[in-house]
C-alpha cells in the first residue's frame, strides 16, 4: 500500500511525497484532516480523491489570480493549469465551477478579443490570435466573421497602410508594405492590391 513519505507545509499549501516520489501540493488544511502525515498508507483510489479534493482550492485559487488579469478562454486557463502539476479531474472541476460562476464564458471572449484585434489587424490574424488564446477553430472563425461582417478588407487595409507610409511611389515601398499587411493578417489579394498602390504608376 503506497506510504507518505513526506509532508512539507508552507503558507497553506503542503507538498506530499509518496513512497519517495514528490506527488502533489495540496491545501494544508485538507491534508491535515484527512490525515496526510508521514508513514500513513492509502490505497492510490483514496489517494486519487484526497488529491482532487486537496488541490482543487489551489487550482482555484490561481486560476482566479489568472483571470484577475485578464479575461481568458476556457483552453488557456486549463493550460495554465495543468502546466503547474494540477491533475486533470481537478482541472476539469475547476473549469466547470468557473463557468458556472460565469467567469468563464469562450464565446463572450471571441467576441470580445477579435472586437479588440480587428482596431489593428487583419481577419487571418485576429483568428489566429483566437486560437493562440485557446479559442477553438469554429468559434474562431465564427467570431471573426461576426467582426468584420460588412467591413471591407480592402479599405482596411488601406487605411492601416496610409498610417505608416507616405504613399511616395516605389517598388521599395510597395515591398514593405506588402510585408506589413501580410503581418497584420490581411489576404494576399488584398496585400498585393495595396502594395501596387503604393508602387505609384508604371513608367513608360
Amino acid at each position: 500500500m503506497p506510504e507518505i513519505t513526506g509532508v512539507k507545509e508552507r503558507r497553506g499549501r503542503a507538498r506530499v511525497s509518496v513512497d519517495g516520489e514528490p506527488w502533489a501540493e495540496l491545501d494544508a488544511g485538507i491534508a491535515i484532516e484527512r490525515g496526510l502525515r508521514e508513514g500513513a498508507a492509502f490505497s492510490w483510489e483514496d489517494l486519487a480523491e484526497l488529491r482532487k479534493a486537496g488541490e482543487r482550492p489551489l487550482a482555484m485559487t490561481r486560476a482566479l489570480n489568472l483571470l484577475g488579469y485578464r479575461a481568458r478562454s476556457e483552453g488557456e486557463v486549463r493550460e495554465r493549469l495543468g502546466r503547474h502539476g494540477y491533475a486533470t479531474e481537478t482541472v476539469e472541476a475547476v473549469i466547470a465551477r468557473l463557468g458556472e460562476l460565469g467567469y468563464l464564458d469562450d464565446e463572450e471572449f471571441a467576441r470580445q478579443r477579435a472586437q479588440e484585434k480587428a482596431k489593428k489587424y487583419g481577419p487571418r490574424r485576429v483568428s489566429a490570435d483566437l486560437m493562440n488564446s485557446g479559442v477553438g477553430r469554429d468559434l474562431a472563425s465564427r467570431a471573426v466573421a461576426e467582426e468584420f461582417e460588412g467591413r471591407s478588407e480592402l479599405a482596411d487595409a488601406r487605411s492601416a497602410a496610409s498610417r505608416r507610409y507616405n504613399g511616395g511611389g516605389s517598388e521599395a515601398e510597395a515591398r514593405r508594405v506588402y510585408g506589413f499587411l501580410a503581418r497584420r493578417g490581411y489576404s494576399a489579394g488584398v496585400c498585393a492590391e495595396v502594395a501596387r498602390e503604393h508602387r505609384g504608376p508604371a513608367q513608360s
